[in-house]
């Protein structure tokens, strides 16, 4: 049971501590990977602003799940 703890706490951190700390380059990164197939070259896709809080916010959502799991 505890280590099914751990491994939900390590994903939840892997996933949110860059999307909290670096968001820009996960949503970059999300716009490059929508930008497969079209015909847009993918250097030249931003991601919005709206973008970058949200991935920011669920970053910051998700390390706190991960704490928390920690602790559980």
């Amino acid at each position: 049971m505890a280590g099914d703890f751990l491994l939900v706490a390590a994903v939840f951190l892997a996933f949110g501590l860059p999307a909290a700390a670096f968001p820009y380059r996960v949503s970059k990164l999300g716009e490059r990977v929508d930008a497969i197939g079209s015909k847009t070259p993918k250097d030249e896709v931003e991601p919005a602003e709206w973008n970058v809080t949200l991935t920011r916010f669920g970053g910051v959502f998700m390390s706190a799940l991960g704490v928390a799991y920690l602790f559980a």
